[in-house]
């Protein structure tokens, strides 16, 4: 049985960054990407272990965003209003 890849992102309040431990691939990338293009947003702690990586990444280089569930209502209004402009779609053939 394999062991499940946990990713862990934790902080000290006042800190000005977010420590990561990661197997995810999408974000393993992502904080890469950010190293090379911004100096100083991210310390690499550890990457030795293959599809690891630990980091600390500056607070101000990474976000989090909670997301609750639309009401039925609220979908029904963006389906018709899709259906109302279907014209401002690309690469669709209108009747």
């Amino acid at each position: 049985m394999s062991k499940a890849k946990e990713t862990h992102l934790w902080f000290d309040k006042g800190d000005d960054e977010i420590q990561v431990e990661s197997y995810t691939k999408k974000l393993n990338d992502a904080i890469l990407e950010l190293n090379e293009k911004v100096p100083g947003a991210v310390y690499i702690i550890d990457d030795e272990e293959p599809g690891f990586l630990r980091a600390a990444v500056k607070l101000k280089n990474i976000t989090f965003m909670i997301l609750t569930p639309e009401s039925e209502e609220a979908k029904m209004a963006k389906s018709e209003n899709g259906k109302r402009n279907i014209r401002n779609l690309k690469n669709q053939k209108h009747t």
